[in-house]
């Protein structure tokens, strides 16, 4: 039996991308669950330990999460030990995060984790071929950011 889905499909962009999303999906929440974190965990980690310590504001907006959603995450992960909150220097009535030593081992666990099902996804591909599938989806992105932030 054939499973092809129709050609219309195939050629639409953001038919794929869903499916492709979809399927990623599902497999990095079965990691997330195995290592007992959830995708805002780890982007709020990534975040934290690539741009230094900054608010739940700006986390929010690097990561286009409601605030609401970064404040308990940050929370959660506070709880953890992996993240710490102190006011800032600039600023007093604001808080800045900062990641832990704790909060550090905590990110590396979960990507070394992540990095099979990651690699999974792009495997049909040669290593060029994923280079460019990354490349063109960060531009993707930047112009739908772009558009989002300035229409």
């Amino acid at each position: 039996m054939d499973t092809r889905p129709p050609q219309r499909l195939l050629e639409t962009p953001s038919w794929l991308l869903t499916q492709i999303a979809t399927t990623a999906g599902r497999r990095t929440r079965e990691v997330f669950d195995s290592v007992g974190a959830g995708r805002y965990h780890y982007a709020i980690l990534c975040a934290v330990e690539e741009f230094g310590p900054c608010s739940q504001a700006e986390i929010g907006r690097r990561l286009n999460m409601d605030r609401k959603d970064v404040a308990q995450r940050v929370i959660e992960l506070e709880d953890q030990r992996c993240l710490g909150r102190r006011p800032d220097p600039a600023d007093p009535r604001r808080n800045l995060v900062r990641i832990t030593a704790t909060g550090r081992e905590r990110l590396d666990q979960i990507h070394g984790e992540l990095t099979a099902t990651q690699q999974e996804l792009v495997d049909p591909l040669a290593p060029d071929e994923q280079a460019g599938l990354i490349a063109a989806l960060q531009k993707i992105l930047g112009h739908q950011r772009g558009q989002r932030s300035s229409g």
